[in-house]
């Protein structure tokens, strides 16, 4: 006799196990702790075998049947009823009306998925981020992909997405804070953010750590104040004409200091900006972050630099051509090498190209010029109502000043002028 659901709830837990039949193989084991458990008793390859479907009430009566049904069909297949049942979902895709050739489909794209996920690591999908998302979107992907390249891939590249969890994340943000400062720190932990949100949403992995990492503990992004003293400007010089580093390199994070210039508008600057005669360089607006052309004074120095670098340039059109295409001007993370090897000559850290213009003016200012020729020289608004009312190039004045510079770097580096001393000799 079948069983019915009456039976079943009246069914009362005895001193040991017992069960009741319900029909083809299908019964339902009482324990003597209560439990109320579907088990299937059958033969495969001439063996006695059992397998259990789940406890009730979870799996009901009916739908009891309807698995049992599907199993008893595995086993006429030739095969144990756990190679489709112990599948998530499986019970329920039965109960669902799901076929077993469709329950097998389903099992086996997971399955797949599953073996990608395992596969897929984190190079792998920053890579896919990067080539479908970065390079279409940002204006200088591989500027903004820097963080990723230097703290991020060296460490987590050729791990699965999968392996790498909060601890492990979380620990390598808060090294990359202490050793690259909190900044750094930020911006790495926004990146592996991103990336493991394209992950998710393509189904590479299940879970975002860096979500779980919140911001505020890694730490606040202050306005950087950093520059440097007159010692560590001596060793910072001194440490990148002695590098290994390409002579134009060099040139150019050195004019950067004495003309206190954005990356952007000397790596960016063409032969046609350069007035040699009036010792003058005119950067367009397009180039410019006030979007205002900006006419910058050239001291002796910076002149003798910038016929170096047009001898270097060999008839490029670009102050700072590509070494390997002249006819491109340079990207500015090229400097970084050689600024990387002068920090680690001179035992400097925290310290980034574009903290030269913290230096100078710092320096400017302490040497007595005016705020508002130093101001201007650095193509920044003058507060207050000289701001407003102000329409001064103060010409004379910042080619006095940046001469008065430049000699000061020279001097500082040692007791002959840089020029004499470096500039004359190729490296």
């Amino acid at each position: 006799m079948a069983l019915t659901d009456t039976e079943i709830k009246k069914a009362k837990a005895l001193e040991k196990d017992y069960q009741m039949g319900d029909s083809k193989g299908l019964s339902l084991v009482v324990r003597k702790k209560g439990t109320k458990t579907w088990r299937y008793e059958f033969r495969l390859n001439a063996k006695k075998d059992k397998y259990h479907y789940g406890n009730y009430p979870e799996i009901t009566l009916e739908n009891a049947r309807k698995i049992h049904a599907v199993a008893r069909q595995l086993v006429e297949f030739g095969k144990h009823p756990s190679t489709l049942l112990d599948a998530p979902e499986a019970k329920q895709m039965i109960v669902d009306g799901y076929s077993i050739k469709e329950i097998e489909a389903k099992i086996t794209a997971t399955k797949e998925a599953e073996a990608i996920q395992a596969l897929i690591t984190f190079g792998d999908a920053a890579d896919k981020y990067k080539t479908e998302w970065v390079n279409s979107k940002w204006k200088n992907p591989d500027k903004g992909w820097t963080p990723v390249r230097l703290h991020l891939l060296p460490k987590l590249e050729k791990m699965p997405l999968e392996l790498i969890d909060v601890a492990l994340l979380r620990e390598l943000i808060y090294d990359i804070r202490e050793h690259k400062g909190v900044a750094t720190a930020l911006s790495s932990h926004g990146w592996a953010d991103r990336i493991f949100s394209y992950a998710v949403e393509h189904d590479y992995c299940k879970h975002n750590p860096a979500a779980l990492i919140k911001a505020a503990r890694v730490g606040n992004r202050k306005k950087r104040t950093r520059w440097l003293s007159t010692p560590e400007i001596r060793r910072y010089l001194s440490g990148l004409y002695q590098s290994n580093s390409y002579r134009g390199y060099k040139l150019a994070l050195h004019l950067l200091l004495m003309l206190a210039l954005r990356k952007s508008e000397l790596c960016g600057a063409a032969w046609s900006e350069i007035d040699f005669e009036k010792g003058e360089m005119l950067i367009p607006a397009g180039r410019m972050k006030t979007k205002k052309d900006h006419l910058v004074m050239l001291p002796a120095q910076a002149i003798e630099m910038l016929y170096e670098l047009q001898r270097l340039g060999g008839g490029s059109p670009w102050v700072l051509p590509m070494p390997t295409d002249p006819n491109r001007a340079m990207h500015s993370n090229n400097l970084d090498g050689a600024h990387n090897a002068a920090l680690a000559a001179g035992d400097i850290i925290d310290y980034n190209i574009h903290d030269h213009r913290h230096t100078a003016s710092t320096h400017l200012r302490e040497q007595g010029h005016s705020p508002e020729v130093v101001e201007t020289a650095l193509s920044h608004a003058i507060p207050g109502m000289a701001g407003t009312y102000s329409h001064a190039q103060y010409k004379t004045q910042r080619l006095e000043m940046l001469q008065s510079w430049g000699n000061f770097l020279d001097t500082v580096m040692n007791e002959r002028t840089v020029i004499q001393a470096t500039f004359r000799k190729a490296v």
